[in-house]
């Protein structure tokens, strides 16, 4: 605790904690409220109500999303992120809405991160459409349509896991086994890593490297070339 303490944006995250219970309290047991530690991605929860909804605690790390925010930097441009989509480790659905926490100088020192539960809301939007369709049994084929909009936030709390679908997903896109790509190929997915951040993890270059069948010192020459 007191290294904790000591942390030169601790206060000013701290005072964040009661409109975080204040927010969960208000909306219910299906919304989460967590506050981030920016300095320290992988335990930046320092602070979350209802946090049963996504099984993350205290301790747990940022989310692929938190990652992309902090290399892309969105956050110089606006004060906030609101109803983008988040997929849950068991399935869940959320509707999710991110305040970025920034000291006196302007500079980004944390998250404050709303996920609210709408898993049970799609259920019983399904189940108003067939009241309204006439009881049919088949579900009506917008509901069967393939999402438009894919989840923008995996909210896991597990480094290793998180890494593991970050990078599973980028290799997703191509259609050789990792050890047939070339020099190039291999580089251009180590760009498109960094740029989820990826490599703002410790594990990050030892997963890559694993997943690029590479060795770890091949992972940092790219990102040197990179730069």
């Amino acid at each position: 605790m007191e290294q904790l303490a000591a942390h030169p944006n601790r206060v000013l995250l701290q005072s964040y904690f009661p409109m975080a219970s204040f927010i969960a309290s208000i909306i219910g047991p299906k919304c989460e409220v967590v506050v981030h530690d920016i300095s320290d991605p992988e335990h930046s929860i320092i602070f979350i109500e209802n946090g049963h909804i996504s099984g993350r605690k205290v301790g747990d790390g940022s989310t692929d999303l938190v990652l992309k925010l902090l290399k892309g930097g969105a956050y110089r441009e606006q004060q906030f992120i609101t109803n983008y989509k988040a997929r849950g480790s068991h399935g869940q659905a959320f509707r999710s809405s991110t305040y970025f926490i920034k000291n006196e100088g302007e500079e980004l020192v944390g998250l404050m991160c709303l996920n609210i539960d709408i898993s049970h809301l799609d259920v019983a939007a399904e189940w108003i459409q067939h009241l309204l369709l006439g009881g049919s049994l088949s579900a009506p084929a917008e509901l069967n349509a393939p999402e438009e909009n894919p989840a923008a936030e995996y909210l896991q709390g597990n480094v290793d896991d998180l890494l593991h679908d970050m990078i599973t997903s980028v290799l997703g896109k191509v259609s050789v086994p990792p050890e047939r790509l070339s020099s190039k190929e291999k580089m251009d997915i180590v760009k498109e890593l960094n740029e989820l951040g990826v490599f703002l993890m410790k594990g990050g270059v030892s997963q890559v490297a694993k997943a690029l069948s590479i060795s770890e010192p091949t992972v940092y020459r790219y990102l040197q070339k990179l730069k």
